[in-house]
């Protein structure tokens, strides 16, 4: 995916690939407050929700985008939340979208908020934040039949906007307006600047009532609508079908104090929500997050498939909110100094081409640019990522609970069980009162398999060590982190942090010599003689929790007895059957085995959680939430009938 081309011809940007305008000569701002908001009745219809979600089928310059945020701010409730769902199959770059800002002064807040948040052009969804999370923009770069597949939440009113019919017929097919009407709530409403008779009959088929009236400007007529009844439709995989759930009580037991779970309560606790979060420690990050350093980097794939997008879309969310928790932290834990990925000649050769038009992501470097680069002499050519750095997990974590304010409460004792009341979860604390809570996120590691509805989760503890090199006249020039078999940190009080060991065999808390000699030979394969091997090394063991897939569990927790006995025959393949939606533990979820790759997930699977918890759009596509769901385990195993 690359940057669209655009020309400019007196101020109007122009498709070069469509030959069509972004928006009319009569004026951008003026077309969208009409046909967008006055025609889908705004803001008067959001004026007393606390949340309204609207939709957009192409998302340009984010013109409308910033003109809706603008209205919402001015005229919704304190404490209401817009979500903004906006797809783009050719995304506009932040240089385009920063010249037509120009053109708007009373809106340069806004476009430079959005500027300075832009994803590069990864296809997948990505979040972005304004205005203290008041307003959440969902920006999903993909083809618009795809992008609505994916979508997991109900719109309150849709912003029909792709170029005009005869020149992007895919825009406006009878597909994409059955997906539109499937994502939409009852008495959902569209308007769209095109009065075309196919657009008209396809979004009647569709369902929805249609109505001709007067267009901006020039233009004669355009087309608004409502949609008054759902129609029900089979879903291909119901045992992945999320189904959330309101509720007043806006309060959740987190079980680890961790990375994963202070993820969880940050996330809850910029809602509003109250977040008690138990660990069997009297501080913080007592375990695999209490790393002093670790590399932000995100997990390169050679195919455009649901891994990719995840970990992908997970590190620039990543970047974006450690700039905002640094920007109000006096403890400096987050190093954006770019990082490096050293991989064998035949993978950096197949990645440097499936990643050759994204420099603003990722970029291929020769082995003489990268020792310029990071400062040290480096032996293979390799890639670069500018956004990237080091991170103090240990004070990470204690900026995230400290971000919570009086949202959060810490509680160190252990979890003994939990159990089903007609009022919830109650959760039975050693040595202290039981506490009874709706909703209950399980992110204490491979620990969660303790507790009987999940100790069946294929979870499993794997034993890391990590070395504190002191640092030497080669190594301590390094600018910038490094990763190849093992990675190396920028010194930090003379020392330079190289991990990590992966033993799933070891059980030992001891630091063993053997370990520190691995991490030290390994590193000295792409960085020769960079670290002194005749002095002493400390170091520190850590249990890292990884999947048996290596993919982090994350989502609602399923009810594995209903899903046996919903699910019992999907061996024999019967895709005409209809199964009902898949059975979840109501209230219970889980954010663990995020493996070796903690610092790029743990942020955005806690925003993923917290969205759930609250019943708001997901920021994930659907097929990244299937992924990561926990009752993919079931499912495999139902399909080979091995349970």
């Amino acid at each position: 995916m690359s940057y669209a081309e655009i020309e400019w011809n007196n101020g109007i940007p122009r498709s070069a690939l469509f030959n069509d305008v972004y928006f009319s000569e009569s004026g951008g701002a003026a077309e969208t407050e009409y046909v967008f908001l006055q025609q889908n009745d705004l803001p008067q219809r959001w004026a007393d929700l606390d949340r309204f979600v609207v939709a957009e089928t192409g998302f340009g310059f984010g013109l409308n985008f910033v003109i809706t945020a603008n209205a919402w701010l001015q005229s919704s409730r304190q404490g209401a939340c817009l979500h903004f769902i906006s797809i783009e199959r050719y995304p506009v770059s932040p240089e385009d979208i920063d010249r037509l800002a120009e053109q708007f002064p009373e809106l340069r807040g806004l476009f430079d908020a959005l500027i300075k948040q832009y994803p590069p052009p990864l296809p997948g969804m990505h979040l972005l934040e304004f205005a203290e999370g008041r307003i959440k923009l969902y920006l999903v770069f993909d083809e618009i039949h795809s992008a609505l597949q994916q979508i997991t939440h109900e719109v309150d009113a849709w912003y029909l906007d792709g170029f005009a019919p005869a020149r992007n017929e895919a825009m406006w097919s009878q597909d994409v307006f059955s997906l539109i009407a499937r994502h939409s709530k009852t008495g959902a409403s569209f308007a769209t600047y095109t009065a075309s008779g196919q657009v008209r009959r396809g979004l009647v088929q569709a369902g929805f009532v249609v109505q001709k009236t007067a267009g901006h400007g020039n233009k004669r007529d355009m087309l608004k609508g409502q949609i008054f009844e759902k129609r029900s439709f089979k879903t291909s995989e119901p045992w992945y079908l999320w189904r959330p759930c309101e509720t007043a009580h806006r309060q959740v037991v987190v079980v680890g104090a961790g990375l994963a779970g202070l993820s969880v309560a940050w996330a809850l606790a910029r809602r509003g929500w109250h977040v008690t979060v138990i660990d069997k420690h009297d501080s913080v990050a007592a375990e695999a997050s209490g790393n002093p350093a670790g590399l932000l980097m995100p997990r390169l794939s050679q195919l455009d498939d649901t891994d990719s997008r995840f970990y992908s879309n997970a590190y620039v969310y990543a970047v974006n909110a450690l700039e905002k928790l640094q920007n109000n932290s006096d403890k400096l834990f987050w190093h954006q100094s770019g990082s490096v990925l050293l991989t064998s000649a035949d993978k950096t050769s197949k990645l440097s081409q499936q990643y050759s038009n994204i420099n603003e992501f990722v970029s291929f470097q020769t082995k003489q640019k990268l020792s310029a680069i990071t400062g040290v002499a480096v032996n293979r050519d390799g890639f670069e990522f500018t956004q990237a750095g080091w991170i103090n997990t240990q004070q990470l974590c204690e900026c995230l609970a400290e971000a919570c304010g009086d949202a959060l409460t810490l509680v160190s004792t252990n979890v003994e069980s939990i159990s089903r009341t007609d009022d919830g979860w109650k959760i039975c604390l050693d040595n202290k009162e039981d506490i009874q809570s709706n909703f209950v996120v399980f992110a204490n590691a491979a620990s969660c398999r303790s507790f009987s509805q999940l100790e069946w989760l294929p979870i499993e503890s794997v034993r890391g060590q990590l070395s504190y090199v002191p640092a030497t006249d080669k190594s301590h020039v390094l600018k910038c982190g490094i990763s190849a078999e093992r990675y190396i940190t920028p010194e930090q009080d003379g020392i330079h942090v190289v991990g990590a060991s992966y033993s799933a065999a070891n059980d030992s808390t001891e630091l063993d010599l053997a370990d520190h000699q691995h991490n030290i030979e390994t590193l000295h394969q792409v960085l020769p003689g960079i670290i002194d091997t005749s002095v002493d090394i400390r170091g520190r063991v850590a249990f890292r929790a990884i999947s048996k897939d290596r993919v982090p569990v994350v989502g609602a927790v399923p009810d594995r007895t209903a899903f046996l006995r919903d699910y019992d025959d999907l061996q024999h393949g019967r895709i005409s059957k209809s199964y009902p939606a898949a059975t979840c533990l109501p209230g219970l979820f889980i954010s663990s085995g995020h493996g070796s790759r903690g610092l790029t997930t743990c942020l955005l699977s806690g925003e993923m959680i917290a969205a759930m918890i609250a019943a708001e759009p997901v920021p994930v596509e659907k097929q990244v939430m299937d992924y990561l769901n926990p009752a993919r385990f079931i499912i495999r195993q139902l399909k080979r009938k091995r349970v």
